[in-house]
C-alpha cells in the first residue's frame, strides 16, 4: 500500500469500499482521513506463498466481480492495436481507474 493509500482512498466515493490486494510498496501506509469508507486490505507476500490462501483471495475477488459487489473503475478502454496509445495514457498519470486493453 505505502503512503499512497490515503491518496487512493480519496478517489473512492463517500460510503464506498476500497479493496487493495498486494504489497508493492513496503513503506508504511498513510491512514486515509476521508470517510466514510470501508477498506479491505490483503497484504503481505507470505499470503501468496500459501496456495489455499491465494485461492480464497481469488475466489473472494471473483465472486465480488461476478455479483457486482466489486466494480472496478474503468478510466479508458483501448484495442490491442492501440496499446502504444494506452501505455502513453498510463504514463501521464492522469487516469482515474483502470486502463483496459481488449484483445
Amino acid at each position: 500500500m505505502g503512503p499512497g493509500l490515503s491518496d487512493l482512498a480519496q478517489t473512492a466515493r463517500p460510503g464506498g469500499t476500497l479493496v487493495a490486494v498486494g504489497r508493492l510498496d513496503p513503506r508504511p501506509a498513510s491512514f486515509p482521513t476521508t470517510g466514510p469508507l470501508t477498506i479491505h486490505r490483503y497484504v503481505g507476500f507470505e499470503l501468496f506463498l500459501d496456495p489455499d490462501t491465494t485461492r480464497r483471495i481469488a475466489a473472494f475477488l471473483s465472486a465480488g466481480a461476478r455479483s457486482g459487489t466489486l466494480q472496478p473503475t474503468i478510466d479508458s478502454v483501448f484495442t490491442l492495436d492501440d496499446v502504444v496509445r494506452a501505455h502513453r495514457h498510463l504514463e501521464t498519470g492522469d487516469q482515474i481507474g483502470k486502463i483496459v486493453v481488449t484483445v
